[in-house]
């Protein structure tokens, strides 16, 4: 070693400035040439993680390219901008890389990186220079990039894999839950909030680890955050996260935690729950009254109103049905109901689509029994519609698929076409001048197998640049449209344009 004296200096400088530091005496350092922006372009992390099952079941291998990428090490999802010191740290390729599969809370082997690559297209990322970065600022507006990840399946798990990973294609919902933790810090009482606030912190994306055109997956791990939700949700199952005797349905826990979402955060904002049978707490117009109404056509009918009450969640996800009853003699009489899910009979020979199945759920139907109790009172037959009175901006459409009867529970394996964009019919809506009629697919969960009491579940779910994931588990495969339209969906998540 030299017995020179060393001299460290501080700041970003040339390669030609180093050099010329280096072969001046050590008196002189007191004088630095300016500083110019550090060149990092030459910087290359190179990760490779492989994705499978972890319980024993047979899944596709992830699609996803082999070799290194390259990471920009400063934000790219926060309107391009991350803190100073967070752009040190990633200045490492070690801190891209957890040592756990599971990790610690809050970790889980998140920053353990794979390249999935967009289909029919492979875009290098530029890795930007340090003079990019900049301060956060306090009213930047809350990030929704989310690193796609799969979840373990410890055992009749993948009816909540595929929920969980449908929600997340749901930006809004996003939103709501990255800001969710905060809210209800040191709180207790707010089981299902704090399990997706846990939950969504797993997602966060590494500055730097996704481009416009190439993204980034991490590794699974499991949701067991989630066992005091799933042990409200089946009371009956034990040991609920650690494996499970029987499978659950994935449209009644996706109905479930909504419902539980939405009476804790009226909860957390200080709202009196009322709730009705399903758990969901409604607020009526006016209390205990009817009134009557002047509807489409100048048509009068006594009305009765209900909504769920005020919250995120019914922000999100709430619509409301009116349905008409028309009765010879009597009045109209119609009543408006909310919904978070649109139930769609498919067995009728005639719906081949979703359109079809849509048209069915608003065609009127023949009462032959209704009592009525003005007019000409009595028992008569009168008709039924339903039409939807107020769009949600996510429409949750729930093909009914499993039966129950004498013999137990069956399922409806009918193929059902659905469109990437789906325009609602007017003949849909209470008023035809409706706008934002338009929807496009963000999400759907699918039941593999023949009996509806066993099978597997999986999710395809659409990520930034209309890129779609299978998500099978622990499994993450990057799909391209054609394998999304496929006509045996369960669920259908669409997003309101």
């Amino acid at each position: 070693m030299s017995d020179q004296p060393q001299v460290l200096l501080f700041g970003s400088f040339s390669e030609d400035e180093v050099i010329s530091w280096l072969n001046k005496p050590s008196e002189n350092a007191k004088k630095p040439a300016k500083s110019k922006p550090l060149d990092i372009n030459s910087l290359k992390i190179s990760s490779d993680i492989s994705f499978g099952s972890f319980n024993g079941e047979s899944h596709n291998s992830t699609d996803a390219s082999k070799g290194s990428s390259n990471l920009n090490p400063t934000g790219i999802c926060k309107n391009g901008k991350v803190s100073p010191s967070e752009s040190i740290k990633n200045l490492k390729p070690e801190a891209l890389i957890h040592p756990k599969q599971n990790g610690a809370p809050h970790h889980n082997g998140n920053m353990a990186l794979k390249t999935v690559h967009k289909i029919n297209s492979v875009v290098h990322t530029k890795v930007e220079t340090l003079g990019s970065v900049k301060e956060e600022k306090s009213n930047e507006p809350i990030e929704t990039c989310l690193l796609p990840r799969g979840l373990i399946n410890s055992g009749n798990m993948c009816f909540l894999n595929a929920t969980l990973q449908a929600l997340l294609s749901c930006s809004p919902v996003v939103q709501l839950l990255q800001g969710i933790r905060a809210r209800i810090a040191q709180k207790t009482g707010y089981p299902t909030l704090a399990a997706f606030g846990e939950f969504i912190s797993e997602f966060k994306m590494p500055a730097g680890a996704s481009s416009k055109d190439t993204m980034q997956t991490g590794r699974p791990f499991s949701p067991a955050m989630f066992e005091v939700v799933l042990k409200n949700f089946t009371p009956d199952v034990p040991n609920s996260i650690s494996g499970r005797p029987r499978q659950e349905d994935a449209q009644e826990f996706l109905s479930f935690v909504m419902h539980q979402m939405h009476d804790e955060l009226l909860k957390l904002e200080g709202q009196a729950s009322n709730t009705n049978g399903n758990g969901s707490s409604l607020v009526s117009s006016v209390e205990d009254d009817d009134w009557e109404t002047v509807g489409p056509k100048n048509k009068s009918a006594v009305t009765r109103t209900q909504n769920f009450a005020p919250s995120e969640v019914r922000t999100i996800f709430g619509g409301q049905l009116r349905s008409v009853v028309r009765a010879r003699g009597n009045k109209d009489s119609a009543t408006v109901q909310p919904f978070f899910l649109l139930h769609l009979d498919i067995s009728h020979d005639g719906v081949a689509n979703i359109e079809d199945a849509l048209r069915l759920y608003s065609m009127p139907e023949t009462l032959d029994e209704y009592r009525t109790t003005s007019g000409k009172a009595g028992v008569v037959t009168a008709r039924k519609s339903v039409n939807l009175q107020t769009l949600p901006k996510i429409m949750i459409l729930h093909l009914k698929r499993f039966g129950y009867g004498t013999n137990g529970s069956t399922k409806l394996h009918k193929p059902v076409r659905f469109p990437l964009e789906l325009l609602l019919s007017r003949d849909l809506l209470v008023s035809t001048a409706t706008k934002d009629r338009k929807y496009t697919l963000i999400a759907s969960v699918t039941h593999h197998g023949r009996e509806a009491s066993k099978g597997h579940y999986t999710a395809d779910a659409c990520y930034p640049n209309q890129q779609w994931f299978r998500f099978d588990d622990a499994s993450v495969t990057a799909i391209s449209t054609n394998k999304v339209l496929h006509d045996q969906a369960y669920i259908l998540f669409y997003k309101r344009l």
